[in-house]
Order: structure tokens, then C-alpha cells, then sequence
């Protein structure tokens, strides 16, 4: 079994187990990775076969990995605001290694950024399984202003896997964007950072949401879904939120999550829209193979024209539900077993030999 089911079998345990008869709650981001027993309704186990499903080999010319050394890119963001225990700290990425500047008070589950390399977000604790908003910025030297709590109340997270990923702000900085599946729905709310305003979209029944994504218009909410019926494919979307409406399912389709007749064939496990407007960068799981069910992972370009992969892609180590670009979209950070690296310049370069990250944005 891959770290990639292995997470998911986690996920649907615990949402099977954590859903009251006849309850519904408001929104669901997973928290981080928690063990559970395997034990998943017909409805999830859909859900669960449609994002498993492997499509054909990797294959094509790759770049190499690149495992110790300063990273490439030395234009790339020079500071990391990462997640590691609960605490929230500013970390020096400019010598290929992560050195700590600050930390900042209190305790948090997740952090956004906006692509400034300046404004941030995270999410903290507010009692049980709620969550409260707060936005700092960073100056020149990394020294973060203290987090200042957004209005609005809370959302509510719930446990399973791909929180970072489910948890985005807007380029501009404006609004902030939670999707996630709980209490038999699948919900994305857009959070108004100045007045605190929330807008829902949901729908009933259908399956996995993940992987919440802006466009550089402000507007396009982008997310990946696997619906719950056995017979149901993944597919990435895209969310209007300037029209009206509340449908989750008024969205987009843009493409199935299975990449096949390509070099890089397999199936998209998590992707962000690129700020140029005209690609997004997904991670890509291939075939399974060997006595333990291994599978290759490569970062690749899609057109967002075609929706087809353009342009090279850069082979993981290892998957990891976790794609952040920066702001130019050139640089990208990884986040694999807990261990952080980025990819830039064609090819991948861990950032730490520490395992304990959380979640990390620049």
C-alpha cells in the first residue's frame, strides 16, 4: 500500500466514524495525519476508488532529483512561514537549508499566503474543532508583525488528511477559501478578510473535496472532488464565486484527475492554478508496482487551454498531497512524510532534514 492510500484509508476512517446519525455540520478542513481503523460506508469506499485508481507508467525524459545542496532558484523567496507542532515560525530558505528567524504566539493549524511574499494567514485554534483567522505580514528581515485575528467568528475542521491543502487565500489578499466534506456534504466557503462575511457553496453526497486552488483573477475558485458513487471519476473544477448561486456543483469540470496518452500518465492528487493564468501545476501519482505497491510522483505543467500536461516535468521523491507556488509560480514547495523541499530550476532539493512540518507557505 502507497503512503497515498495509506492516507486516504485514514481520512475515510475517521470521517465514517466522526458522522453522527442524521447530522450535517457546516465544513469540513482535515486536520493532520492521524492514524485510524479502516472502516469506510459503500458510499466513501467510492469515493476512496476513484481517487486510487493508477493510470498507466510515468514515463519520458525527467530531470533529476536532487537530494543535498543549496536549492535552485536563488531568486525564489527567501523566507518559509511553516507549521511545526502547532507553532507557527519564520524560516530563512536563501542557503538551501531552513533556518529559523522568528516564531510567532500561539498555536496554529495551518497557514496561507497570498504570493507577496509579505501577507499571510493562518489558521488557529478556537476550541474544539473550530478555527479562527489571522493575517501578519513579514518585513524585509522575516520579522513577522503579530497575527491579528480576522472577523468573522469561526469555521469548523474537521479530522482526516490534506489540511494545507484544503485551506488558500487569494492572490490579492482579499478572501480566504475552505473546502472540505463532512456530515454527507461537500462544502467550499469563501471568508471576506475585511468584513468577515461567509459564503457556502455545498452539495449532498458527494464524496471528497480537496486541494483548494485560486486564480489569479481573485474569482476562480478551483478544487479537486471525488465523487461518492463507486461508479464516480476525481475531477479538478472551477468555482465561479462572483455569480450567484450556491450549488457546489454549478462549477466547472475541468478535466478528469486521470492523466492517460501522455508521458506523464497517471492521476492528479493535488494541483494549484499558476498566477500567469494559463497553467496549473499538479502533482502526478503513477502506476503501482513492485511487492509494495510503490508508485513514482512527478510535478507537471498543464495548460489550462488543453488541460494537458506541456512542458517538463520534475520526478518526488515521494507523494505528499502538497503543492504552494510562490507568487511568480516558478517556485514550488513540497512537503513529503513531514519533510520539506522545493522544486525550481528543473529539479527537486530538500530544505530540511527535520521531519516535523506541518504545513509551509512562502
Amino acid at each position: 500500500m502507497t503512503r497515498t492510500e495509506e492516507r486516504l484509508r485514514d481520512a475515510f476512517g475517521a470521517a465514517a466514524a466522526g458522522i453522527p446519525d442524521g447530522s450535517l455540520a457546516p465544513v469540513t478542513v482535515p486536520a493532520p495525519r492521524r492514524r485510524r481503523p479502516w472502516a469506510v460506508p459503500a458510499a466513501v469506499a467510492g469515493a476512496l476508488a476513484a481517487v486510487i485508481v493508477g493510470g498507466t507508467a510515468v514515463g519520458g525524459a525527467l530531470p533529476r532529483i536532487s537530494h543535498t545542496g543549496a536549492a535552485a532558484g536563488s531568486n525564489g523567496p527567501r523566507h518559509v512561514v511553516a507549521i511545526r507542532g502547532g507553532h507557527a515560525v519564520v524560516e530563512d530558505a536563501s542557503s538551501g537549508a531552513l533556518t529559523k528567524v522568528a516564531a510567532l504566539e500561539g498555536r496554529y493549524a495551518a497557514v496561507a499566503a497570498t504570493g507577496d511574499r509579505r501577507t499571510f494567514f493562518l489558521a488557529g485554534s478556537a476550541g474544539g474543532d473550530s478555527y479562527a483567522f489571522y493575517r501578519f505580514t513579514l518585513g524585509p528581515d522575516g520579522r513577522p508583525s503579530a497575527p491579528k485575528r480576522l472577523p468573522g467568528g469561526t469555521v469548523r475542521l474537521g479530522s482526516g488528511f490534506g489540511k494545507p491543502e484544503n485551506l488558500a487565500a487569494s492572490p490579492d489578499g482579499s478572501r480566504l477559501a475552505v473546502v472540505g466534506t463532512d456530515g454527507g456534504r461537500s462544502e467550499a466557503v469563501v471568508i471576506d478578510v475585511r468584513t468577515g462575511g461567509h459564503r457556502t457553496w455545498s452539495t449532498p453526497g458527494e464524496g471528497l473535496v480537496t486541494s483548494a486552488t485560486w486564480g489569479p483573477d481573485n474569482r476562480t475558485l478551483g478544487f479537486l472532488q471525488a465523487p461518492g458513487q463507486a461508479s464516480g471519476r476525481a475531477v479538478l473544477r472551477l468555482l465561479d464565486t462572483g455569480r450567484p448561486g450556491s450549488d457546489l456543483l454549478a462549477s466547472r469540470v475541468a478535466r478528469s484527475a486521470e492523466v492517460t496518452g501522455t508521458r506523464v500518465d497517471g492521476l492528479i492528487n493535488v494541483f494549484v492554478l499558476n498566477p500567469d493564468g494559463r497553467t496549473a501545476t499538479a502533482q502526478i501519482q503513477g502506476a503501482k508496482h513492485g511487492r509494495n505497491d510503490d508508485a513514482a510522483f512527478v510535478l507537471a505543467t498543464l495548460s489550462t487551454g488543453t488541460w494537458q500536461p506541456a512542458g517538463r516535468a520534475v520526478p518526488l521523491p515521494g507523494d505528499s498531497f502538497f503543492v504552494k507556488a510562490d507568487g511568480s509560480g516558478a517556485h514550488v514547495l513540497q512537503l513529503i512524510d513531514g519533510r520539506p523541499g522545493r522544486v525550481d530550476g528543473g529539479a527537486f532539493t530538500w530544505l530540511s532534514r527535520s521531519a516535523d512540518y506541518d504545513d509551509l507557505a512562502w
